[in-house]
Formats: C-alpha cells, structure tokens, sequence
C-alpha cells in the first residue's frame, strides 16, 4: 500500500463532512476489500475494518455535536480481556515495537462533526498507516541486518 495515498484519502476522510460516491470511489481504489456505500454505512465501514485489520478492537458513537470511533489493536492494554480473546503474533509485533508500540497500545481515536462512517474511516486509516510505517522499519532493519553478514 502507498504510503502518499493513504494520506491523501485520509486529508479526504477528515475535511469531508458527509460520505459520497466519489469518496467511496477512492476507498475502492485504496482497498479491494472495500463494501459499496462505505462512506455512508457504518456497516460498510465496519465490514472493511473487519476485512484489513482482521481482529481489532472498535467502537464508534454519535452525538448531536460530535461523531467518534476508536480502534485498538488486539492485545492493547486499553481494552479489557475477554475469554474468546486472541492476539496474534502479529499485533503483538505492534505491540512490543520500540518506536510504535506505544502508539498501538493507546489506539486510534477520532472526535469530529461529520458523521460516524466517516469517522471510522479517519481511525482505519490512521492505523493502517501506522501499521505500513511499522511494517517498512522492521523490513528496512531486516535489510540491514541481512546486509551486515
């Protein structure tokens, strides 16, 4: 995924004040993986954060002021432990990252006006930025190291 693009969807995300077919074209091109309507159905938003970040943590609310949504990465110390409860050696990677296992441990959180597809959609991204960011440090290290035998 690209990093540039990413970014420029979420400017999109968070200067929009309503979801739009234009907007959800964009998501579309970002994620295969992208339901119709995203922008505009909480469901659509929910089944793509299912989808790209498989096992986190979210919630989302609304109020007459204000929508928001956080996502945690399974494992966080912010959410509690449930029986049915499963990290995997992926989120736990995030999780114990020098650099960005703090950010992943405090989550992703959005409180905007808008709506709340929309903000569901500024914590997604934020997270699958910070997971790419992660993703290419361990990789560029990996290189490295692979280079200094």
């Amino acid at each position: 995924m690209d990093l540039r693009n990413l970014r420029e969807l979420l400017k999109k995300v968070e200067t929009a004040s309503a979801g739009s077919p234009e907007l959800d074209r964009d998501f579309v091109k970002a994620f295969r993986s992208a339901p119709p309507n995203v922008t505009c159905s909480i469901d659509a938003a929910v089944r793509l954060i299912e989808t790209e970040l498989s096992g986190w943590w979210w919630n989302c609310g609304y109020c007459a002021a204000r929508n928001g949504a956080s996502l945690y990465v399974p494992g966080s110390s912010r959410i509690g432990v449930a029986a049915e409860y499963k990290t995997r050696p992926e989120h736990l990677q995030l999780l114990q990252d020098p650099k960005w296992g703090t950010l992943f441990d405090n989550g992703f959180h959005c409180d905007r006006g808008g709506t709340v597809p929309l903000a569901m959609l500024a914590v997604f991204l934020e997270a699958r930025i910070a997971v790419e960011l992660c993703e290419q440090r361990a990789t560029s290290e990996n290189k490295v190291i692979r280079l200094n035998k």
